[in-house]
C-alpha cells in the first residue's frame, strides 16, 4: 500500500507575499515584505490577515516568546509558516523567564515567591537550560526539598519555591513554563509549519484542532508539558490533532522531553457531535523521553452520529526510551508506551504502525480497556523492538476482566495470539550514538534493509529510499556516505549554507576562518574541496545533478560539522 498525499493545486507563486519577522530589529509599523522591512512581534503576526500562498518567515537565531496563531491558506495554495536567514531555527518559548534576584522574595526559611504572578498555570520550571526541573506539588506544606514548586491558583496566583538560597543564585537559568499551547490552530487548515523549535510550554506544543491539510515538518519539541488538567492530574503533549482532523501530516521532526504524548490523534464526541479523523501521517520522527507515550490515538465516548478514524500512519519513526525524561519520577501514573491505543470506541479501519524502531520502554505496546476492535484493525509490522531484558514486558492488553501480558522473552506468543508483527523482530537496533541522541543506524544494524515500502519515498535527511536491497526500519535510511558522517550529527552549527535548497549555487557562511569545505554526494563522493579562507564562499556546483549532498567542514580547531544540502534545480 503506498504513501498518498491529496493534491492541491498552488496559486501562481508571483502573486504570493513574504512576510518577515526579526525580533531584534524588526518593527510592527513595517510592511514586512523584506528583511530590511521585517515585523517584530507575534501579536502582528497573530492579527494579520493573509492570502493562499503567503510565508511567513521567522529570522533564524530569533526567539520569541507567547502564542503563535497560523492562519488558513485554501486549496489554492497553503499559507507558509517558516524560518529565514543563516543560524539555528527560531524558538517559540511558552515560558517566563525568572532568572534575576529580583524575581523572587523570600517568605521565610528555603521558601521563596515570585514576585509576578501569573493567571495560567505554571505547569514547569526548568533549571539551567534543561538541565533539570522542578518537582510541581499541590499545596505549599508540600514544598520540602529543593526545586519543590507550587502554584497558587487562588490566591496570589504566584510560585511558590523551595530553594536553600535565592532560586536565581542557586541556578543559572530558569524558565516558567505556562499552561498555553505555544502553536494553536483551531478550524484554520492548509497550513505548513516549518523549521521552529519550541520550548518551556507547559500544555501541548502544538495544538491543532477541527483542520484539514497542515503539514508539520522539520521542527524540534522539548520540554512540554505539565500543567493542571483537573486537581492534580497534569496533561501536556509534543504534537496534537484533536476532533475533526484529516489529510494532516507530521514529518522529520524531534520530540523530546513530553511529560504526555510524543504525537497523538484525539476526540471527545459531545452530545450530538461526530468526530472524524482520517489520512493523518507521522512519518520520519525522531522520539525519545516522552513520558506517557511515543504515539496515542482515540476517540471517545461509545461511536454516535458517525464518528470514526480511518488511514492513520505511524511509519518510519525512531522512538527511545518511552517513560524517561524529566517527568518520570513526577507522574503518578507513568505509563512509558511506546504506542498507547487508549480507550478508543469509534469504528476504526486501516492504521497502520510500520517500519519503526521502539527502543527501550516501559511496554512497546499498550491497548486499554474497550479498544480491542481498534486493534484488531490496526496493522503493525516490519519495527524493530528492543527493551535490553528478555523479561521486560512489551505488550499488554487490559479489559474490566482479564490483563494479558505479553514479555520480551513471549514475543513469538504476542505473534500468534495477535497476529500481528509477524515481520517485526526483537533486537538492538544499533544506533550511531545513542548516548548523544544520534539515532542513525550503522552499517550492521539489524534494521537495514528490513523494513518493507510504505510508499514513503526520502528518510529524516531526505536520502531516498532505499538505498539498499530493501527499505530500512526506521527514520534514518542507511547509505553509504554514512561512513564519512556517522559520528558526528547533522546539525547547524559551525557553518550555514544558504540558500538551501538552492540551484547547485549557494554560499558557506563559516563561523572561522581556514575550514576546510568538502562536499560528498550521497554516495559518498566527493565532488568539492577547498580551504576557506574568508568567513564566507561562493560555490557553483550547479553541474552536479538535483538530489542530497553533504557540506563537511574541518576548522582548525578540529571542529568537524555536517550540513546536509539539497540541490532541485529550480
Amino acid at each position: 500500500m503506498t504513501f498518498v498525499f491529496v493534491s492541491v493545486f498552488f496559486i501562481d507563486p508571483t502573486t504570493a507575499a513574504n512576510y518577515y519577522v526579526d525580533n531584534n530589529y524588526g518593527n510592527d509599523l513595517n510592511t514586512g515584505l523584506s528583511p530590511s522591512a521585517a515585523w517584530q512581534t507575534l501579536t502582528k503576526v497573530n492579527s494579520y490577515a493573509y492570502s493562499a500562498g503567503d510565508s511567513i518567515l521567522f529570522i533564524r537565531d530569533g526567539l520569541w516568546r507567547g502564542q503563535l496563531q497560523p492562519k488558513s491558506g485554501s486549496s489554492l495554495g497553503y499559507v507558509t509558516y517558516a524560518a529565514y536567514g543563516i543560524g539555528a531555527k527560531p524558538q517559540l518559548l511558552g515560558s517566563v523567564k525568572v532568572s534575576d534576584a529580583a524575581d523572587w522574595i523570600n517568605l521565610g526559611g528555603n521558601i521563596w515567591q515570585s514576585a509576578a504572578t501569573s493567571i495560567v498555570d505554571v505547569g514547569n520550571l526548568v533549571f539551567n537550560n534543561g538541565v533539570s526541573c522542578g518537582k510541581k506539588k499541590w499545596t505549599s506544606a508540600n514544598l520540602l526539598t529543593q526545586g519543590d514548586f507550587w502554584w497558587d491558583k487562588t490566591v496570589t496566583h504566584k510560585v511558590e519555591i523551595y530553594s536553600a538560597i535565592n532560586p536565581a543564585a542557586f541556578y543559572s537559568d530558569i524558565e516558567a513554563a505556562l499552561g498555553n499551547f505555544i502553536i494553536y490552530m483551531s478550524v484554520d487548515s492548509f497550513v505548513v509549519i516549518q523549521n521552529f523549535s519550541l520550548k518551556y510550554g507547559a500544555a501541548d506544543g502544538i495544538e491543532i484542532r477541527n483542520t484539514h491539510h497542515t503539514f508539520v515538518r522539520d521542527c524540534e519539541l522539548s520540554f512540554i508539558g505539565g500543567t493542571e488538567l483537573t486537581t492534580s492530574v497534569r496533561y501536556g503533549g509534543g504534537i496534537q490533532f484533536w476532533a475533526n482532523s484529516h489529510d494532516n501530516t507530521v514529518e522529520r521532526c524531534k520530540i523530546w522531553e513530553i511529560y504526555d504524548d510524543a504525537v497523538t490523534n484525539q476526540g471527545n464526541v459531545s452530545a450530538g457531535g461526530t468526530v472524524k479523523q482520517y489520512n493523518l501521517f507521522y512519518i520520519n520522527n525522531l522520539i525519545w523521553n516522552c513520558s506517557e507515550s511515543s504515539f496515542c490515538y482515540f476517540i471517545q465516548p461509545a461511536s454516535i452520529n458517525g464518528s470514526y478514524m480511518k488511514n492513520i500512519r505511524f511509519e518510519n519513526n525512531t522512538c527511545n526510551n518511552a517513560g524517561g525524561g524529566w517527568a518520570a519520577s513526577q507522574r503518578p501514573d507513568l505509563k512509558g508506551f511506546q504506542i498507547y491505543c487508549s480507550e478508543n470506541t469509534a469504528p476504526s479501519d486501516s492504521i497502520f504502525i510500520r517500519n519503526n524502531i521502539f527502543c527501550k520502554s516501559r511496554c512497546v505496546v499498550f491497548v486499554d480497556n474497550s479498544a480491542v476492535q481498534t486493534w484488531s484493525h490496526t496493522t503493525s509490522d516490519y519495527n524493530c523492538w528492543y527493551s535490553q531484558n528478555n523479561m521486560d514486558t512489551i505488550a499488554a492488553f487490559w479489559t474490566p476482566s482479564s490483563l494479558a501480558v505479553f514479555t520480551e522473552q513471549q514475543f513469538s506468543n504476542y505473534q500468534t495470539a495477535n497476529n500481528q508483527d509477524m515481520h517485526s523482530f526483537i533486537a538492538d537496533p544499533l544506533f550511531v550514538n545513542p548516548f548523544a541522541n544520534n539515532y542513525s543506524i550503522t552499517a550492521v544494524s539489524p534494521c537495514k534493509n528490513t523494513g518493507t515500502n510504505t510508499g514513503i519515498a526520502a528518510d529524516f535527511n531526505l536520502t531516498s529510499r532505499p538505498q539498499g536491497v530493501n527499505y530500512d526500519i526506521g527514520a534514518y535510511e542507511y547509505f553509504t556516505a554514512a561512513s564519512v558522517i556517522e559520528e558526528y550529527n547533522v546539525c547547524d552549527a559551525v557553518i550555514n549554507i544558504y540558500p538551501n535548497p538552492s540551484s547547485g549555487i549557494f554560499t558557506i557562511y563559516n563561523s572561522e576562518q581556514n575550514t576546510e569545505i568538502r562536499i560528498y554526494n550521497s554516495v559518498g563522493a566527493i565532488i568539492y574541496k577547498a580551504l576557506g579562507n574568508n568567513k564566507q564562499q561562493t560555490v557553483d556546483i550547479s553541474t552536479q545533478p538535483k538530489g542530497i549532498y553533504f557540506v563537511w567542514s574541518n576548522n582548525v580547531d578540529q571542529k568537524i560539522n555536517i550540513q546536509k544540502l539539497i540541490i532541485t534545480k529550480q
